[in-house]
């Protein structure tokens, strides 16, 4: 560096953080792939999955990138140029090493771009180690590895049991949670039409009461109105009464206090008293009258009234006895049903155990059909088997699968060596069955390549064996 040169810093220099050496006791990250960023973890032949950067540290790194352009594109500033002298004045001349041809106006041209801050560097490429070693390759004949059917038997009858295991706990799970379903049902339904009958009982004995209470002051407004009337009827008799003999008291008391000592008192008693006495007889005559017209009349009514309310009261009691009459048949209806409930609940558990019981029953396998043993195939093509040469019609379409098959187990017997004589015998076994109605004979169903184990009954076969 020049003497005199003023040293330059892209920034203002800061205390280093932190220590300058590293810790000796620190050995979490001491030789530990697991925190390199240069290991690449997983499988190497998969494609490299690249990790998306975060959005902070992008913004960083922009804009550092754009202040090392900002200092890159900024130039050392120099002091200007004096002014001339009089008489000249400055020209602009090229200094450089090599002179480029000036013009009026610069070549310009636009040019476009576009880039993705997140692929500024493509990607490293895959590594692919290189091959080495020798191939080599062996022959596997068929059953020299495992045999895949029997070998999953066990598994399947594990997972097949396992799964009925668990649907039929499924299966019994959820009848049970019908039935408490059902149960909880029945009950809400038994506890709404217990609480629908109270309140219709509570209802009809507020309506009885109200009835009642309504009747008797029913009944004493009218007593008290026929008291009012019996009241007026004897105060009017009374009235008449005392009016009746109103006058002749008056009189009698005039004349003996002397006021008629004249010939006009007997005048009056002579000519006037007689008729005023007919007049006051028929007068009380027809009051008589009245009263016993009034009399029968207050009879009649009374009798009518009386003879109503009587009809009201047996009416009434006949609704209330067809209301108890009906209370009695809806409780012997709801005895009746809770009855019949209770012999479906009992019918229903007996089918459900009985169905149990039906699920749970293995029946024994069905009898094992007899076989004989197929010796040849005579010149009418049919099959001859059983020691007494019996014969029996074959198929056409089994014929050569048939002679296919007594040759190949001719010549596995013909074939087998010294050492395989404990190996029993191959025979070609078939099932034989009677030709249909109309036809006489028999005829050969199925065949297949077994021993002669295979011919006699279970017993026997285990014995033999």
């Amino acid at each position: 560096m020049a003497q005199g040169q003023v040293q330059q810093f892209a920034s203002a220099p800061q205390a280093v953080s932190g220590s300058r050496f590293r810790n000796p006791d620190d050995t979490s990250k001491l030789n530990n792939m697991m925190h390199d960023k240069r290991v690449v973890r997983g499988n190497t032949h998969a494609s490299m999955v690249q990790s998306q950067p975060d959005a902070g540290e992008v913004r960083k790194q922009r804009e550092a990138q754009r202040r090392r352009l900002m200092r890159a594109n900024q130039t050392k500033k120099r002091g200007g140029t004096p002014e001339p002298v009089a008489g000249r004045k400055h020209m602009d001349i090229q200094t450089d090493s090599y002179l480029e041809e000036l013009t009026e106006r610069t070549v310009e041209f636009e040019a476009e771009t576009q880039t993705d801050f997140l692929l500024d560097r493509p990607p490293s490429p895959l590594f692919m180690p290189a091959k080495i070693g020798v191939d080599i390759e062996t022959q596997i004949e068929e059953g020299e590895l495992f045999d895949f059917d029997v070998e999953c038997e066990p598994v399947l009858e594990v997972l097949v049991g396992k799964t009925l295991e668990q649907s039929m706990m499924e299966v019994l799970e959820e009848e049970e949670l019908e039935s408490l379903r059902r149960h909880q049902e029945d009950f809400e339904k038994r506890r709404n039409a217990e609480l629908l009958e109270a309140q219709r009982m509570e209802a009809a004995e507020k309506r009885r009461s109200d009835e009642m209470e309504r009747r008797m002051q029913q009944q004493a407004g009218q007593k008290e109105q026929d008291l009012a009337v019996m009241r007026k009827v004897v105060s009017r008799s009374i009235a008449s009464a005392h009016l009746s003999s109103l006058k002749d008291r008056a009189l009698a008391h005039l004349l003996d206090a002397g006021c008629f000592a004249d010939s006009v008192q007997l005048a009056a008693e002579n000519k006037f008293m007689p008729e005023l006495l007919k007049a006051i007889e028929a007068e009380v005559a027809q009051a008589v009258q009245d009263r016993l017209i009034l009399s029968d009349i207050l009879q009649g009514t009374i009798s009518t009234r009386l003879a109503t309310h009587d009809a009201r009261l047996e009416t009434e009691r006949r609704r209330l006895a067809a209301i108890d009459q009906a209370e009695r048949e809806a409780r012997d209806e709801k005895e009746q049903e809770r009855k019949q409930a209770e012999s479906e609940a009992v019918r229903i558990k007996a089918e459900q155990d009985a169905l149990v019981e039906w699920e749970q029953y293995v029946p024994p396998p069905p009898p094992k059909e007899p076989e004989f043993h197929i010796k040849e195939i005579n010149e009418e093509n049919k099959a001859v088997y059983g020691d007494e040469g019996l014969v029996a019609t074959v198929p056409e379409d089994k014929l050569e699968e048939l002679k296919a098959m007594l040759a190949a187990a001719q010549l596995a017997n013909e074939a087998r060596g010294e050492e395989e004589e404990s190996v029993p015998d191959q025979i070609v076994c078939g099932k034989i069955a009677p030709l249909p109605e109309g036809e006489e004979g028999m005829l050969l169903e199925s065949f297949h390549v077994g021993s002669p184990a295979d011919l006699l009954p279970e017993e026997a076969a285990e014995e033999a064996a």
